[in-house]
């Protein structure tokens, strides 16, 4: 219900499988925070050796975050949708470090 199409943050085709992120092969618990939406050819993708995908996501408040890695290194995030109706916060600059200012959300 919450992803409203694949995960892959370069494919957006209609959602075909609703997969574990962490494989139930490898240990990957059947729940919400562990689930993602894919079509087929990236659900087969993620299968293939030297692809990862890890869970950033832990508290319910947060957005829902994959990390996925390529097998050449890459590494690209995949975040889930806004529910309806969800007012994110403002951002605001906050001081990290002595002159060093970060803008967060």
């Amino acid at each position: 219900l919450r992803d409203r199409t694949c995960r892959t943050p370069w494919c957006n085709a209609p959602i075909r499988h609703h997969d574990h992120i962490t494989p139930d092969h490898a240990g990957g618990p059947t729940s919400t925070t562990n689930g993602q939406g894919l079509c087929a050819a990236c659900n087969q993708l993620k299968e293939e050796p030297g692809w990862h995908h890890k869970v950033l996501h832990h508290y319910d408040l947060d957005p829902h975050d994959v990390e996925i890695t390529s097998p050449t290194g890459q590494t690209t995030h995949s975040r889930a949708p806004d529910p309806p109706g969800l007012i994110p916060p403002e951002p605001t600059w906050v001081l990290e470090s002595p002159g060093h200012w970060v803008l967060t959300a």
